[in-house]
């Protein structure tokens, strides 16, 4: 009975761990889609409204979609520093330390560049490095979708059957 009780034990703990998997698979779909939408309103608000950054970051910090929020969030939070460093650098800070967008290492240069070209030039030119950039993201996106609808199946499995040849082996 201890062995079976075991067993059962084990089967859930890595049938959990794929499941984990899958939600991070989710995740990180999820999170690409709240960025891509956070910098379309980017973009609306520098190019019709020609708002300034402070403004941008405080206002998609509260109407983005809750995983892209932190983001802003943290590169107002930052601005008052803009004396001591460049915008440059308070937006790469805080891409690298928005680990809720579940960023790539290339997704996280793509989206760190952008800082080189805010706040910097005229309307044309960031709503044009806007605009590539979010092109890019939506890359990574559909990348990131396929990916979900491939390896779901696959993490889910590998789970269970991580667990069924752990508890073979060890009865």
């Amino acid at each position: 009975m201890l062995k079976l009780c075991g067993a059962i034990l084990v089967i859930c703990a890595t049938g959990a761990m794929g499941i984990r998997g899958v939600a991070a698979l989710r995740a990180r779909v999820s999170a690409l889609e709240a960025l891509c939408f956070s910098l379309q309103l980017m973009e609306s608000e520098i190019c019709s409204r020609l708002t300034p950054m402070r403004e941008v970051l405080d206002m998609l910090s509260r109407q983005s979609p809750p995983r892209a929020r932190g983001l802003y969030r943290r590169a107002l939070e930052n601005m008052n520093a803009i004396g001591q460093c460049s915008f440059h650098t308070i937006w790469k800070n805080a891409v690298a330390q928005s680990r809720e967008l579940c960023l790539r290492p290339e997704e996280a240069r793509v989206l760190a560049e952008l800082g080189t070209c805010l706040g910097r030039y005229d309307v044309t030119q960031q709503a044009e490095a806007i605009s590539r950039v979010r092109d890019r993201m939506e890359t990574f996106l559909r990348r990131a979708g396929e990916e979900r609808d491939r390896d779901w199946k696959l993490h889910a499995f590998f789970g269970l059957a991580s667990g069924a040849f752990a508890v073979i082996i060890l009865l």
